[in-house]
């Protein structure tokens, strides 16, 4: 009976040792998954650290490339400024300058027009000065021609009435001593003998 009696507990034994073996087994399972997650891990992290230190060396070149990018425009813009405030300078003398130059030329055709205004007015009275000198000159050159032709139709006037004058008295006295030969005149006396003759013949002889 002593024999039997541990039987139970031999196959409690048993099934204890089974599950220690087994808890045993899984231990050493789960021992090496462990070893192995851990070499996994170190694996896993050796590989992230080199892919991490390589997308942070991409990052940093990439960094690096964007900043001396970057730089290159800011020199490059920086340039332009440059070159753009140098031609704003120069513009902006251009335009002084030219408004200047605007400003001189108005300046100047006013003046000049002043000028032309002035000698327009100063020789339109000139021009008129001398045509009324002209025309006062012509008047009175008018009149004196008219008076020295009244006086020279005065006196071509006084001429001809004086040798009218003279020529009628000098007629007249023609006529008045040729008046007295008219009647002593031969022809007339022979005219007359003639008469007599006939009236004496008229008369009868005795």
């Amino acid at each position: 009976s002593t024999a039997k009696k541990p039987a139970p507990t031999d196959h409690r034994l048993r099934e204890y040792q089974q599950k220690h073996s087994d808890l045993a087994k899984r231990i050493e399972s789960a021992e090496k998954a462990a070893k192995q997650a851990s070499v996994d891990y170190k694996a896993q992290t050796e590989r992230k650290q080199k892919e991490f230190q390589e997308e942070l060396k991409q990052l940093a070149e990439r960094n690096s490339q964007s900043r001396d990018a970057s730089r290159k425009a800011i020199e490059g813009y920086r340039k332009q400024q440059a070159e753009l405030h140098k031609l704003m300078r120069e513009r902006r003398s251009e335009v002084q300058a030219q408004q200047y130059a605007a400003e001189k030329a108005a300046r100047d055709a006013a003046s000049k027009k002043k000028k032309a205004e002035a000698k327009a007015a100063r020789e339109a009275a000139e021009k008129k000065q001398a045509q009324e000198a002209a025309a006062a000159k012509a008047k009175r050159e008018a009149a004196a021609k008219k008076k020295v032709a009244a006086q020279k139709a005065a006196r071509e006037a006084a001429i001809r009435k004086k040798a009218a004058g003279v020529k009628a008295a000098r007629d007249a006295a023609a006529k008045k001593k040729a008046a007295p030969k008219k009647k002593e005149s031969k022809p007339a006396s022979k005219k007359f003998g003639k008469d007599t003759k006939k009236k004496k013949s008229s008369f009868p002889r005795k």
